[in-house]
């Protein structure tokens, strides 16, 4: 492989992980509150019981917390769905109002919920705190697979166009 040819695909490839890292989420158009809610609802229940998320809710209480309201359907994989809530609360976090917070109210919010309840049953500490390690941790995995496979994407085109381009 040449200079050129390596400087090119370090570039898409920096680029493509820098992409990933920025999207974050499987749901870019997610906030990062009810993407965590949601795994942390997946964390407490069966492996095996499939997951249809039907409605997602906010409220805001101004200066003291904000809700995050999710109505799912769990269904094993020979029966009927049932339906499932589950509230997370995350903390009022801002000390003042600043243009990111008018433009974007849920940024005075806190990003890891202090408390949680699933089908009406409170999730405390520390049970919360661990559960929200393993969330955090199975999102980062997630990250870097998306990363790697724009990686290996990327590295398959060029040495595809390396392959088509002809020998000087």
């Amino acid at each position: 492989m040449n200079n050129s040819l390596f400087r090119h695909a370090s570039v898409i490839a920096f680029g493509m992980v820098g992409c990933g890292l920025l999207a974050g989420c499987s749901n870019p158009g997610e906030d990062v509150r009810v993407a965590l809610c949601k795994d942390l609802a997946a964390e407490w229940l069966d492996p095996s019981l499939s997951l249809t998320w039907k409605e997602t809710s906010l409220e805001m209480h101004r200066a003291d917390h904000l809700a995050v309201n999710l109505r799912f359907e769990a269904q094993p994989r020979d029966g009927d769905g049932k339906p499932m809530q589950a509230t997370c609360f995350y903390r009022y976090d801002a000390v003042e109002d600043t243009a990111l917070i008018l433009a974007d109210p849920l940024a005075a919010y806190a990003t890891s919920p202090y408390g949680m309840t699933l089908n009406g049953k409170a999730i405390g500490n520390p049970l919360l705190a661990e559960g929200i390690g393993r969330a955090m941790l199975k999102q980062g995995r997630a990250l870097l697979e998306r990363a790697q496979q724009g990686i290996d994407a990327a590295t398959q085109q060029i040495l595809h166009r390396e392959q088509d381009v002809p020998s000087r």
